[in-house]
C-alpha cells in the first residue's frame, strides 16, 4: 500500500482499561502515548483533548495533521459518531465523541468500533497480510470482534456485526463472561484456566462454523496472557468443527501489531475503502 499523504494521522484507540493515542503514516507509529482509562467523563475529556494537544505539538503544529481516527468499544453510531452502548464504560454512553472531536481541533475525524481497527490493522500490516478471509478477536477488558470477508469489513445492518463477545455459549452466559471476565474473578486459579480453554474452544467452533475464515487472529490486552491457552482451545474447537477441510485448514494466530494495532488501524480509516 502506497501512501501519498505526507501528513501524519492521529490514531486512537480508547480501551476498557486504557486510551493509546499515536502519531501514524501507514504501519509506522512516530509518537505514542498510553493512559490509564479515566473514571468519569470530565477526566475522560480533560485527559484526551491533553493527549492530543501533545501529539500535534509533536507533529511540529495542526498543518501536519491530516485527520484524527478513533477506535472505541461498544455500540456505535458510525454515521453519526455516537456511542451507543459501551457496557465497559457506562459514563461514555449516547456521547458522540465524533462531533466532540472536530470541535475541540476542527479536523476530520472518522471513527470505528476499536475490534474492527484492532483487525483492520492486521489485515493491512500484520499477521492478516495475504488473508481475505478473517476474524479478529480482542481479549481484554471484554471480547470484541471485527470480520473481514472477501477483503472487506463486515458491519451489518446497524453497524454492529461481529459482537463475537456475546454469542451465548453456557447456560445463557455469553463468551465474555465465560473467558475473561470469568479469569479474572476466579484468579487465573486452574479452574478458571480448564473453563477458559472450553469456552474459547467452543467459541472459536462456532465462528469457524458460522464464517469459514482462512485465519482468526488474537489480540487485546489479554492475548500475551492467554497465548499458551491457544492450542488447547484449539483442539476443544476441532470438537465442533462441522468442516474437516475447515478443521484442518483455518489457521488461529496471535496478532503481530501488539498493543499499537488499535491505533494503527484506527489512523488507517483515512486510507483505506472498504476496510
Amino acid at each position: 500500500m502506497t501512501f501519498i499523504n505526507k501528513k501524519y494521522i492521529i490514531g486512537i484507540d480508547i480501551g476498557g482499561s486504557k486510551i493509546i493515542a499515536a502519531l501514524v503514516k501507514g504501519a509506522q507509529i512516530f509518537h505514542k502515548i498510553k493512559i490509564p482509562m479515566p473514571k468519569n467523563k470530565k477526566d475522560f475529556f480533560d485527559k484526551l483533548e491533553k493527549v492530543i494537544g501533545e501529539l500535534i505539538k509533536k507533529a511540529g503544529g495542526k498543518k501536519n495533521i491530516r485527520g484524527i481516527g478513533c477506535g472505541i468499544g461498544g455500540a456505535l453510531d458510525l454515521e453519526k459518531g455516537i456511542i451507543l452502548s459501551w457496557s465497559n464504560i457506562k459514563f461514555l454512553d449516547k456521547l458522540n465523541i465524533k462531533s466532540w472531536l472536530k470541535k475541540q481541533f476542527n479536523y476530520e475525524v472518522r471513527i470505528d468500533n476499536d475490534a474492527k481497527c484492532f483487525i483492520r490493522a492486521e489485515y493491512l500490516f500484520g499477521a492478516g497480510k495475504g488473508y481475505n478471509n478473517i476474524v479478529g478477536m480482542t481479549l481484554g477488558t471484554g471480547v470484541g470482534g471485527g470480520i473481514i470477508i472477501g477483503g472487506k469489513m463486515i458491519y451489518g445492518a446497524n453497524d454492529s456485526a461481529g459482537e463475537i463477545g456475546h454469542m451465548i455459549i453456557n447456560n445463557g452466559k455469553d463468551l465474555e463472561e465465560t473467558t475473561v471476565k470469568q479469569m479474572r474473578k476466579l484468579k487465573f486459579s486452574k479452574i478458571a484456566a480448564k473453563e477458559f480453554e472450553k469456552n474459547l474452544g467452543i467459541g472459536l467452533a462456532n465462528i469457524i462454523n458460522i464464517l469459514d475464515p482462512e485465519i482468526i487472529i488474537i489480540g487485546g490486552g489479554a492475548a500475551k496472557t492467554v497465548e499458551a491457552f491457544i492450542l488447547k482451545a484449539r483442539k476443544i474447537a476441532e470438537k465442533f468443527i462441522v468442516s474437516p477441510q475447515a478443521e484442518k485448514n483455518v489457521k488461529i494466530l496471535k496478532g503481530k501489531l501488539g498493543e499499537n494495532a488499535g491505533a494503527i488501524g484506527a489512523a488507517a480509516l483515512f486510507y483505506s475503502q472498504n476496510i
